[in-house]
């Protein structure tokens, strides 16, 4: 069995490992593809012969993977800075005129230079889209429906591009009535961002659960709406709202939404207070019951297809795993021994997708693996070792570089140095920032009333950064710097304090002559910022711990989430600025009518592409939302304008919207399970050191004690917590061979 020496010469490039390194260095490259995401099929995976060379390939295409992700994200911005179409159109007052069409401030580059942009950007994509062939080969290139999209719609946005040319030049189309080129940007971010395309596969996989019980909610309105519309046909409700059968409709639907209760039904309950309990009944089926229906049937859904994504992502990882097992295990042994595993940690550390694993954990990490204690690897537990090697095993403090001088270690240095690290001087520290907190609230005040009082205050904030400067110097001198900045509040306090001396500094040395560095305002605000450590305070109260902790765990779940709805958005938006651009004006005089200007929503409109996205901020809230749906029917004179609020309402609110709120209900409620079974963990491992050596206690607890995870680790655990029981359903379902 090879056995490499710990001398044996490093190979940094993955694609130089497998072709030319060690078994281990193959190995550990395999892992490190298996840990980042494999972008390599597996047919390839199993080909001997071509593997090393399309591993090298696939390589160089991903080491310029921020260039293709900056190249998605200027795409998508084009879609903000690109003049819309509508403004090439003769018109009576030039779309220069931002005033008079309610434009935003975001300046529109002109026709020559989007085209410039535009046509860089597509050469990147195209290169893009076109590599993966040189490593896949074009049989298997053709047979990936992911590549299959990506050269359709990048054929599509040629062709858009060039019909755009012909458009600008003088000579060829006079004019232009659609671009398509707006959905196909947000079409590639999508499919080139690996997160928001699972989303988007998930979210297809339930569409068909989605529209089956939005049609039994449809069935409920048509109902209802009908017998509003025969209870209430000679009232005061039926003359002056419920005037016909789709009117009728129209308002129980914006009534689903609760957006304009009570207003539609006071003429009702004017003539009768007895009518309310008709819209109350309504309301509470409508609101608590059909629709937490939908939501429930959709969440359902929605986790079932998300625990096939995962099974099917674990099935990949597992097969390239399985690879690099088998590598080490030459002789077929079945298992790995703790030497075999040591020469691979070594290797592995060479990655920089994987946490750097320090020599000294190599035995904490196999013992993670070796989940029998029979100290072998089995390939089930070899599996695991993405895992196992994400666990951070803390380090001690290190020494300080002071501790060689002999003042650092006499009697008074000792005892600053425990008064800082003790309770006491992090109450004084609290209580500086509460005073400062209100030394800021004053002098803002001061200034904001121009009172002359505001100077003297201003002066006391500078006394407040220089105590700051204090506390950090404190800090590293008890500490040592390396373990002073091992902490991340520590970090963010050490930059906040040493601007704002840069700042006092400059504002005392040249008041008048440095005006960037030395402006007042600019302290005050980052005074401000430091005073962010006050949210400490909550972490001493056990449940707001628990709180603040699932938060932050909380966001990178959502935001693939988040990214699906601002894509939406999007989607919408060039939809919008394409069917309903321009209309908003000063001189359009339809507009005074309109619901639009009665609340003083001009601003907010499909003009130009950041106004528009505010105005679907604005529908997605679903506050006072019907006022855009009314106004641009009356703009338009078209009933079609309907299905453009509906069907965003429908997509964004009613599936988008209301997953992302039972997701985070739902981890919310997982993350504090993991947290209760994490203290009864701690609990049970502190009760059972009464039964071993004291040392051997010690220094397990030390290690055991600050072992953590990382936030991806973190994130896949959470993840893994609110699916078990549809894993455990793929799990058995395997099992059986169904």
């Amino acid at each position: 069995m090879e056995r490499p020496l710990l001398s044996s010469p490093a190979i940094g490039r993955r694609s130089d490992a497998i072709a030319h390194g060690t078994l281990y260095q193959k190995a550990a490259a395999l892992i490190d593809l298996a840990e980042g995401g494999m972008g390599i099929p597996e047919e390839i995976l199993d080909d001997h012969l071509t593997f090393a060379d399309a591993v090298k390939y696939y390589f160089f295409f991903i080491h310029f993977n921020w260039i293709w992700f900056l190249n998605s994200f200027a795409l998508l911005y084009l879609n903000f800075l690109e003049k819309p179409l509508w403004c090439g159109q003769d018109l009576a007052v030039s779309c220069h005129n931002r005033d008079y069409y309610f434009l935003g401030q975001l300046p529109h580059l002109n026709e020559a230079a989007s085209l410039i942009y535009e046509g860089i950007t597509l050469v990147i994509l195209t290169a893009h889209v076109i590599f993966p062939v040189s490593y896949e080969g074009f049989n298997l290139y053709w047979k990936n429906n992911l590549h299959k999209a990506k050269i359709i719609f990048l054929l599509i946005l040629v062709i858009d591009i060039f019909i755009y040319g012909l458009y600008l030049s003088p000579v060829a189309l006079n004019s232009l009535p659609f671009r398509i080129a707006p959905y196909i940007r947000v079409v590639f971010f999508i499919l080139n961002i690996r997160v928001l395309r699972k989303t988007l596969l998930v979210l297809a996989g339930m569409i068909a659960t989605f529209f089956n019980v939005v049609l039994l909610g449809l069935l409920f309105l048509l109902f209802s709406s009908w017998l509003a519309y025969v209870v209430f046909e000679n009232t005061e409700q039926g003359r002056q709202v419920f005037t016909s059968y789709g009117a009728t409709t129209y308002h129980m639907f914006i009534l689903f939404t609760t957006a304009n209760n009570p207003d539609v039904w006071i003429p009702a309950y004017k003539e009768s207070r007895w009518y309310s309990l008709f819209f109350i009944l309504y309301m509470l089926v409508a609101v608590y019951f059909v629709t937490n229906l939908i939501l429930a049937v959709v969440y359902t859904s929605f986790k079932g297809q998300l625990a096939k994504q995962v099974v099917a992502r674990d099935l990949k990882t597992n097969a390239i795993l399985k690879k690099a097992f088998n590598l080490i295990d030459e002789n077929d042994f079945g298992y790995l021994d703790k030497e075999q595993c040591s020469h691979l940690f070594k290797e592995l550390s060479r990655y920089s997708t994987l946490p750097n694993i320090p020599e000294e954990d190599y035995g904490l990490i196999f013992r993670e693996l070796d989940n029998t204690n029979d100290s072998k690897i089995s390939l089930v537990e070899f599996t695991d070792i993405c895992h196992a090697i994400a666990v951070i095993f803390q380090k001690g403090d290190s020494v300080p570089w002071l501790e060689k001088f002999q003042f650092y270690r006499a009697p008074l240095s000792q005892k600053l140095k425990a008064f800082v690290r003790g309770p006491r001087f992090r109450y004084v520290v609290i209580f500086i920032l509460i005073l400062n907190v209100v030394t800021v609230v004053v002098e803002t005040t001061l200034d904001i009333q121009d009172k002359s009082g505001q100077k003297f205050w201003e002066q006391v904030e500078f006394v407040f950064g220089w105590l700051y400067f204090l506390e950090m110097l404190l800090k590293v001198y008890s500490l040592g710097f390396e373990n002073y900045w091992r902490a991340g509040q520590n970090r963010f306090d050490f930059i906040i304090t040493m601007l704002i001396v840069i700042f006092e500094t400059a504002t005392f040395v040249s008041p008048e002559r440095l005006l960037f560095l030395s402006n007042g305002q600019w302290i005050r605000y980052l005074l401000i910022a430091r005073m962010l450590r006050l949210i400490r305070l909550l972490l001493f109260v056990p449940r707001y711990r628990a709180f603040v902790a699932t938060f932050l765990n909380l966001i990178p779940s959502l935001m693939p989430y988040l990214g699906t709805i601002f894509c939406v958005l999007c989607m919408y938006c060039s939809l919008g600025v394409q069917i309903f651009g321009g209309l908003v004006n000063s001189g359009n005089a339809r507009l005074a009518e309109t619901p639009l200007a009665d609340n003083d929503y001009l601003v907010f409109n499909f003009n130009d592409y950041p106004s528009g996205m505010v105005t679907l901020f604005n529908l997605l809230v679903t506050v006072n939302w019907q006022a855009w749906m009314q106004s641009y029917k009356q703009l338009t004179d078209s009933a079609w304008s309907y299905a453009y609020f509906v069907s965003f309402y429908l997509v964004t609110v009613l599936l988008l919207l209301d997953l992302v709120v039972a997701f985070v209900l739902d981890a919310f409620f997982a993350r504090m399970e993991l947290e209760e079974a994490d203290k009864d963990d701690r609990d049970e491992v502190s009760v059972s050191k009464d039964d071993r050596d004291e040392v051997s206690v010690r220094k397990e607890s030390r290690r055991r004690y600050a072992k953590m995870k990382t936030p991806t680790r973190k994130v896949d655990i959470l993840l893994r917590h609110m699916l078990s029981p549809e894993l455990d359903q793929h799990a058995q379902a395997q099992y059986y061979g169904v």
